[in-house]
């Protein structure tokens, strides 16, 4: 018999433009999980990089729901909500980048009032890329 996997999650929050990362850095006075800058080469396609972007990720496990996810990076930037707000200004706004991976079933999205007023408050896009990995394919058919 095959096991199924349990469904994964990842949220983050991010900004994409022209810029150097590292002055992001300064200027959020937080250090990214992840950034590249624009013309770095990507690793993963050996291509170059069309744009910057800063990352920082929930600290939790991949398993821990989406709404706890946001709910670790919101706890991460909120000392930092006015720079946040001035990056969202000079740069375009930033964004909290939802990603699942569902292999047993969709489980649907559901927020609380609250965290929806804490996103507004920062006043961050969101964006979902959700992927649904489950298959009926048995292997003995």
């Amino acid at each position: 018999m095959v096991e199924t996997r349990d469904n994964e999650y990842k949220a983050y929050f991010t900004v994409v433009g022209d810029f150097d990362p590292a002055d992001l850095t300064v200027q959020i006075g937080l250090h990214p999980t992840s950034s590249w800058k624009k013309g770095d080469r990507n690793e993963k396609t050996h291509l170059e990089r069309k744009f910057s972007r800063w990352n920082l990720d929930s600290r939790l496990d991949q398993f821990a729901s989406l709404e706890a996810q946001i709910a670790d990076v919101l706890k991460q930037l909120k000392p930092k909500v006015d720079e946040i707000h001035r990056i969202g200004k000079v740069y375009g706004g930033g964004g909290m980048q939802l990603v699942g991976w569902f292999y047993q079933d969709f489980p649907g999205l559901h927020f609380e009032k609250e965290l929806l007023a804490d996103l507004a408050h920062f006043e961050l896009s969101l964006d979902c890329d959700f992927y649904y990995m489950y298959s009926d394919k048995r292997e003995d058919s």
